[in-house]
């Protein structure tokens, strides 16, 4: 009999509208907290408020999943007659949703399996998407958090930003790292190394940082498969951003250098948006399945 394994993920994959529909899986909202106003994503608050409220200099902070957030999730998925769960969570460096997740799955009454993505942004969502690829092609709950994990370790995720500041006060970066980019007036290019956010290189402009982040993006999408699985996957690319017209313009830059990699954009979700700031743009790369691959190709 074949296992019927469901797929939760949190918000900050920041799965585009046009993305989410094409494989079944839940997303369990963050907490955005805007002033005195908390709200979870995706209800009540969009990633255009967190913009405005930022560019206002108003105060916005996020906090992860409560552990019902994602009991409720799984019974939902048990009622609807899952047999198993896969929970893709973002690095459990960057927030306690991981710990949350695993809380939760101790006491679910179907078997959890909760993946680290050690990741972020579409970089997690690519892998979220390849777990529900897996489970709707029967995968069992083994296959299908492997096929995250992989999905995971193959992906990167480089962003620019117009300020350090935000990440430094969520404590996302140290302060010795963004004081780099504040004292000599650069546009750093940072990426999610081993779970973690660090300053890659450093530019003069945010023309030439846009450049790097294509190019590195270009250079990880055309790298030689690492892993056997890797052999018949197809490079996948995210483009991410808030200010749609930065956007836009990082995407021509990609599509020019890679004609051949499958391109989706869309916003960055609003929990990302409190810590990088509303200028951020951001590429995630990954080598996912073909069968996902195709279908991100017609979203």
């Amino acid at each position: 009999m074949t296992q019927r394994v469901a797929v939760v993920t949190d918000s900050a994959a920041s799965l585009p509208a046009s993305v989410r529909g094409l494989r079944e899986l839940t997303v369990v909202p963050l907490t955005i907290v805007v002033g005195d106003l908390a709200s979870s994503e995706g209800e009540g608050i969009s990633p255009d408020d967190v913009a405005a409220a930022l560019d206002s200099r108003v105060r916005v902070t996020t906090s992860q999943p409560g552990v019902e957030a994602f009991a409720e999730a799984l019974a939902d998925a048990a009622v609807r007659g899952a047999d198993a769960a896969v929970i893709v969570t973002l690095s459990r460096h960057l927030s306690g949703t991981f710990e949350s997740a695993r809380l939760a799955a101790r006491d679910a009454e179907i078997p959890v399996e909760v993946v680290d993505s050690g990741t972020v942004a579409m970089a997690q969502g690519f892998a979220a998407l390849a777990a529900a690829d897996r489970a709707a092609h029967g995968g069992t709950l083994a296959e299908c958090a492997r096929s995250a994990r992989q999905v995971a370790t193959s992906s990167t995720c480089v962003f620019t930003v117009d300020s350090l500041e935000p990440l430094r006060r969520g404590g996302r970066l140290s302060a010795a790292a963004a004081a780099v980019g504040t004292a000599l007036a650069v546009r750093p290019l940072l990426e999610v190394h081993d779970g973690e956010i660090v300053v890659g290189s450093r530019e003069r402009t945010t023309r030439r940082a846009r450049a790097a982040l294509v190019a590195q993006a270009v250079r990880a999408s055309g790298a030689a498969p690492r892993h056997e699985w890797e052999r018949d996957a197809l490079p996948v690319a995210a483009v991410l951003g808030l200010q749609r017209e930065s956007v836009e313009h990082v995407r021509t830059l990609l599509t020019g250098s890679d004609p051949d990699v499958v391109v989706v954009d869309g916003p960055i979700s609003a929990a990302l948006a409190a810590h990088a700031g509303s200028g951020a743009v951001a590429i995630a790369t990954a080598r996912v399945p073909r069968t996902l691959a195709d279908a991100l190709r017609t979203s």
